[in-house]
């Protein structure tokens, strides 16, 4: 079970931190210059929320979940995922609005993986926490190059 918890957390940290870039960038549309100033703000800031979410999400969220799953299959199974639900959102509510979001997301996850009855190993787990290193370096790394495009052409 635990397993499955960190793959949904390396899921759910660089979805919600696009999520979060899209809420805060996107919205302010006409004001900005161009669009490369739009994906270069939309991508320095979907790292920059993974960066600090993508620890919290893997330490608080797993255990908060595993102990949210663990409460809910005390009560009746009929009501198990909206006890589990209820769970999430409180334990969600320690950053208010902010963590909300992730809580949910990193349920729904959860549940999709649960669903789809998916089972992993400790290694697929271990790798999985790469997705979100991964997508930090290539946002990072293409505002890198957007940067350097944007001198190139200027000169």
């Amino acid at each position: 079970m635990w397993t499955r918890k960190i793959v949904a957390a390396s899921l759910t940290a660089p979805i919600y931190a696009f999520l979060l870039a899209c809420w805060i960038v996107i919205p302010q549309g006409p004001d900005s210059s161009e669009i490369g100033d739009t994906v270069n703000g939309l991508l320095m800031l979907t790292a920059t929320y993974l960066v600090v979410s993508f620890p919290v999400i893997v330490t608080y969220s797993v255990l908060m979940s595993m102990f949210s799953d663990w409460m809910a299959r005390r009560m009746s199974r009929r009501f198990e995922p909206l006890v589990s639900f209820g769970l999430h959102i409180g334990f969600g509510l320690v950053l208010l609005w902010l963590s909300v979001g992730a809580a949910v997301l990193y349920w729904m996850i959860d549940r999709y993986l649960t669903y789809k009855d998916r089972r992993f190993a400790t290694r697929q787990a271990w790798s999985s926490l790469v997705i979100p290193v991964g997508v930090a370096l290539t946002a990072v790394g293409v505002v890198y190059l957007i940067g350097v495009m944007q001198d190139v052409m200027h000169r």
